[in-house]
């Protein structure tokens, strides 16, 4: 039945993964797009500890604070700190198995990826066994599909469903949405801060950071 006809049942759980150093308005558009277009129950932004393709990660219980800023008065964006309390390295296959047994069989797990993610899945630990656990939802900000490593594609391509229909089942299907454009960047507002005395960083920063997690990396001395 077409979506126009038939009322939604939020349903399942959004996650979102990274280190969030910094968090930023890019990340929680996001993970609304995600909530609205996916029909999702909520979203749970996942902290990467020690994650094992980026060195140089600030400490994980200042990105812990500055994402409970940013996430205040939000009760459908959460915290889920299941890898900021595994030892060693960071892998979302282990994750995935971990949430699945948590949650049971029957309830939506949905995985959203950036573009940038999508296009190195290829090179993540088990990646083809990610659909065993969970759905895959690629967000892109251009209204075109995000590329993707052929063998991804392969992978994929009969697991491809519109966004409406991804939480019918629990794991095991793909799609992809479209979001706003949105310029920020962690990379870029680390830099901002670096190189620019705090009042004039903030002052730069402030489509980018919610007031809160300004506050926050103020209060902290962060970059």
């Amino acid at each position: 039945m077409s979506p126009h006809h038939e009322p939604f049942i939020r349903r399942g759980i959004g996650l979102l993964g990274g280190t969030f150093d910094p968090v930023h308005n890019g990340h929680l558009s996001l993970a609304r797009e995600a909530l609205a277009q996916l029909h999702l129950a909520r979203i749970d932004f996942v902290p990467a500890a020690n994650p094992w393709q980026k060195t140089g990660v600030s400490a994980a219980e200042k990105r812990l604070s500055l994402l409970q800023a940013a996430l205040e008065g939000e009760p459908l964006l959460q915290i889920n700190p299941i890898e900021l309390l595994r030892d060693g390295p960071t892998y979302t296959i282990d994750t995935l198995k971990a949430l699945r047994e948590e949650i049971g069989p029957s309830v939506p797990l949905v995985l959203i990826l950036g573009a940038d993610q999508w296009n190195n899945l290829h090179t993540w630990k088990d990646w083809t066994e990610f659909t065993s656990y969970c759905h895959l939802a690629v967000a892109n900000r251009d209204a075109t599909t995000p590329n993707a490593n052929d063998e991804v594609n392969r992978h994929t391509a009969s697991l491809a469903v519109d966004p409406w229909r991804l939480t019918e089942t629990a794991c095991g299907r793909c799609t992809y949405f479209s979001i706003p454009a949105h310029a920020a960047s962690s990379t870029k507002i680390r830099e901002t801060f670096a190189t620019h005395p705090r009042y004039e960083a903030l002052k730069r920063l402030e489509h980018w950071l919610p007031m809160r997690v300004a506050h926050a990396i103020a209060r902290y001395h962060l970059y």
